[in-house]
């Protein structure tokens, strides 16, 4: 497999400028116009563009034409939301594919299938994919890709599982209210408090006794809020968190049990309890045909191709895409014999070296005579 170390200065350089000018979702202006920039200066042709985000097709008169999706949106590294790093490595993600665009469009005659490059915005809302479907990002495509890196994988490993990979999201609100009172005498008024910790503790015998054990889920309280004095009983307390799931059934189950116990929970403390969710992603399920295609161009290469792993309670909006066609979302190693910061953290970075690998990968991907055969 072709190696791009003559990318490397180039691929650094794209790292740096991309972290520096790091946005929130949906407001990737600095980014989207860098993106288009290079674009232009590569002459890779263009379909749309947004106020953030694009897509553009490499057209060599095939008759299929498959996805290439990035996703380009940072994470905020300071509580009031006025800094942004490219924690999740979406920099990286890319960096990958615009050196993978440049290097076919200057193959663009050896090319037997078209390319639809699509540079997401939102990905951490979990709504910018339906922001770029709605735009017709996949009109005529019938496959979609995508790729992640993965800081508990070695560099040089990528990870291709098929079926189920990664979970259907969903965030809740729970507002808590009653009469507060002095601590000193509770029985004169409510105490939201005891309310809510009784509350979080029934829910998670949701998982633990309602579920189904086979079936996997789980339910997690991430944010609580409320109280003005050591010694006055809260009036409101507020809780935020998710569930995540793989079956319907399941997510049924979950809703409807926080529900049941949050009118229990009214019964016996005599509090308001006001449940609001917002739903993120769904399910991410890999094309097990795909899968096992592009396990079979890499098994044997350089690289090293793991295909047992357990399915992720994380979400990812690329699920959507392949509620649209068949596709395979992909992991690849960043992590060096020492370890890696995990996603998230505030000292989490990409290796260039690790950008050299998803070019390679989006290259290989199209140029491989495997993908070019009719399903």
């Amino acid at each position: 497999m072709k190696k791009f170390d003559f990318y490397k200065s180039e691929a650094a350089i794209l790292l740096e400028d991309l972290n520096k000018i790091a946005e929130p979702s949906f407001k990737e202006f600095k980014t989207t116009r860098y993106i288009l920039n290079f674009l232009h200066e590569n002459n890779i042709p263009l379909d749309k563009s947004f106020a953030t985000g694009c897509f553009g097709t490499i057209d060599c008169g095939a008759k299929r034409t498959i996805a290439l999706r990035a996703d380009i949106d940072a994470l905020p590294t300071n509580p009031e939301r006025t800094k942004f790093k490219h924690l999740c490595g979406h920099h990286s993600h890319t960096s990958m594919l615009l050196l993978a665009l440049k290097y076919l469009v200057q193959h663009q005659d050896q090319l037997k299938v078209n390319i639809r490059y699509i540079f997401q915005p939102a990905e951490e809302l979990g709504s910018g994919a339906l922001f770029m479907l709605k735009e017709g990002c996949l009109e005529g495509c019938s496959e979609v890709y995508g790729v992640h890196v993965d800081p508990h994988q070695h560099l040089g490993d990528i990870l291709l599982k098929p079926g189920e990979f990664m979970a259907g999201a969903v965030m809740f609100d729970i507002k808590f209210s009653g009469n507060s009172t002095h601590a000193a005498y509770p029985h004169t008024g409510d105490d939201v408090l005891v309310a809510a910790t009784d509350y979080v503790n029934l829910c998670q015998k949701i998982i633990t006794r309602f579920k189904n054990p086979i079936k996997k889920a789980v339910l997690s309280f991430a944010q609580i809020s409320g109280g003005q004095a050591f010694n006055i009983l809260a009036e409101e307390l507020s809780m935020q968190g998710t569930y995540r799931y793989f079956d319907a059934e399941v997510k049924e189950l979950i809703e409807q049990k926080m529900r049941a116990i949050g009118d229990a929970i009214k019964l016996i403390y005599g509090v308001d309890v006001a449940i609001s969710t917002v739903e993120g992603t769904v399910p991410l399920h890999n094309h097990p045909e795909l899968t096992a295609k592009l396990t079979e161009i890499f098994s044997g290469s350089e690289v090293h191709v793991n295909t047992e792993l357990d399915p992720m309670m994380g979400g990812e909006d690329f699920s959507f895409y392949l509620e649209e066609c068949p596709g395979v979302f992909v992991k690849l190693g960043v992590a060096g014999e020492s370890g890696h910061p995990p996603l998230h953290n505030k000292d989490f970075f990409v290796p260039v070296e690790a950008v050299l690998l998803g070019t390679m990968f989006w290259v290989e991907l199209v140029m491989n005579h495997l993908i070019k055969e009719e399903m």
